[in-house]
């Protein structure tokens, strides 16, 4: 009796060691978690897009809270999100303008090199000479970008190129992404005039395959008064730092591929931001210039 009784109370005087070893251990190795990181994640939309430049809504969470990440840096939440997180870290939200993504391409009548049956994927399509388009610089037009987009914010236009939904995008990248001819840019949403081409051939050989291309024509060169668009390498480009959008480039391009995309925006009826886009909720508006 006096045996068993020996080895419970052995027992309990080892259970109680390992216990309070436990618990200094835990004390010791505890991972300090600040209470702010759970509020902020409490109002993030919860996309987890990686828009933000990390992992997800909870790393950059934890980035704000250890001053690593700025309190406006959640794309997806824009400026309300930004001011609920600033007054929980207890500063002032500093204004951001919002960004979009843009097409860098409005192809028309491209010359097509042969017929492609393959994955209905553009990077797939890029890996076989380049695509099955005669323009190698070209939207390749199957879509990878549209299927991309998390917040349905793109559709395939009747040209064949992709649209952006201006109000439902997030600027997350994501499109930009996956694109392999790398035409979609991300940029302030008052920057409304862009050369919708990527090519880099000359203006002749680039007609040849594609009906509207930049022709490296310079008339738009000679057309700004803020030496904003220069023509390199056979290709129009804005600097956007310089760039007013005052539209004059715009008017005298022979071609119409410099656009005011204000012109081209697609505007969502439909009251949901996140609700699935339907052909009859789109309205295409056409400014005079294009």
């Amino acid at each position: 009796m006096s045996i068993i009784i020996g080895t419970f109370i052995t027992m309990g005087v080892l259970g109680i060691a390992f216990g309070l070893g436990l618990a200094i251990v835990s004390d010791r190795f505890a991972v300090k978690i600040d209470p702010r990181v759970e509020k902020i994640i409490e109002v993030l939309p919860g996309a987890n897009c990686g828009a933000c430049g990390l992992a997800g809504c909870s790393d950059f969470a934890k980035a704000v809270a250890e001053g690593r990440a700025p309190v406006s840096g959640c794309t997806v939440g824009q400026e309300d999100v930004a001011r609920l997180i600033a007054n929980i870290m207890g500063v002032v939200a500093e204004a951001k303008e919002k960004s979009v993504a843009v097409v860098m391409c409005r192809a028309k009548n491209v010359v097509d090199k042969f017929a492609y049956e393959g994955v209905s994927d553009c990077r797939a399509a890029a890996l076989l000479h380049g695509g099955p388009k005669g323009c190698e610089y070209g939207c390749i037009g199957l879509g990878t970008c549209v299927e991309a987009c998390m917040f349905e914010a793109m559709r395939m236009g009747s040209d064949g190129v992709p649209e952006i939904i201006e109000e439902r995008c997030t600027a997350c990248g994501k499109c930009a992404a996956v694109c392999p001819k790398a035409l979609i840019s991300i940029l302030p949403i008052s920057k409304k005039v862009h050369v919708r081409c990527k090519s880099l051939d000359k203006g002749a050989v680039a007609k040849k395959k594609c009906g509207n291309p930049c022709i490296a024509c310079k008339l738009c060169e000679k057309e700004c008064p803020y030496d904003a668009i220069h023509v390199q390498n056979f290709l129009a480009v804005i600097d956007y730092d310089k760039c007013t959008s005052c539209g004059k480039c715009v008017l005298v391009c022979p071609t119409k591929i410099i656009e005011n995309y204000e012109g081209k925006r697609v505007v969502v009826v439909s009251a949901s931001p996140f609700k699935k886009v339907k052909q009859e909720d789109v309205i295409l508006s056409v400014s005079k210039e294009s």
